[in-house]
């Protein structure tokens, strides 16, 4: 009796053990105790950015937000990312002085056409401040156009983003290196730079030789570099 009352003991141990129970545990932990542990990061935190909030670069934690952009020119002054193809700039005078007039101007690439030559390469900038706009042209990327009469007139062309074209008239001066829109143009170019992203520019010389240019220059950003210029 005794032997058959052993076997049975350790029978039912045998079944309540492979049934998976547990018999005995001390200070047993909860799972939620443990995944807390297993949780906690001692935070290095790497400074937030323009465009990112503080992180942590062991857990990629992050905290509180972005520090932002700190300009309204076209250029960030904490990253010097750019937003803009405008640039601001200030006259100088014959010492080379600062003479507190400024202007903002745009870069545009294309070709130029004339008896010598087709679909060369041209580089173009535009430039803008309280009293005029001009537009620089040189030829083959090198050769800046200058004015070698008394004074030669341009037609000119502008295609905005619609598909609509805007004609002008413009002069570049004997000695000079930039062909002038009319006064009376200013209202209507003004118009077409603050109201488009990109615009395309053809010009045409009309009195003494015919030479073709053909440029696009973007336009986007244009309201905001020229508030740093305008004192009005």
């Amino acid at each position: 009796m005794k032997y058959l009352s052993v076997l049975l003991v350790i029978s039912l141990l045998f079944s309540m053990t492979s049934c998976g129970t547990v018999l005995n545990t001390v200070n047993p932990v909860s799972d939620s105790s443990v995944s807390d542990s297993m949780d906690e990061c001692s935070h290095v935190w790497n400074s937030a950015t323009c465009t990112e909030p503080k992180k942590c670069e062991k857990c990629q934690e992050t905290e509180g937000t972005a520090l932002g952009h700190t300009t309204d020119s076209g250029v960030c002054s904490r990253c010097g990312e750019r937003f803009s193809a405008w640039e601001v700039g200030e006259y100088t005078d014959e010492f080379n002085q600062p003479t507190g007039k400024k202007y903002t101007i745009v870069d545009g690439n294309g070709t130029f056409s004339n008896s010598a030559t087709s679909n060369s390469t041209l580089f173009a900038a535009l430039q803008v401040d309280e009293d005029d706009i001009g537009i620089m042209l040189w030829e083959y990327g090198s050769n800046l156009v200058k004015g070698v009469f008394d004074y030669e007139q341009y037609r000119i062309t502008i295609l905005d983003e619609s598909g609509q074209k805007h004609s002008f008239e413009g002069t570049i001066y004997k000695g000079g290196t930039r062909v002038y829109f009319d006064d009376s143009s200013r209202g209507d170019v003004f118009r077409l730079l603050r109201n488009n992203d990109t615009l395309k520019i053809h010009i045409e010389s009309t009195k003494y030789s015919v030479s073709t240019y053909l440029f696009a220059i973007n336009t986007a950003g244009f309201k905001e570099a020229y508030s740093l210029v305008s004192q009005k």
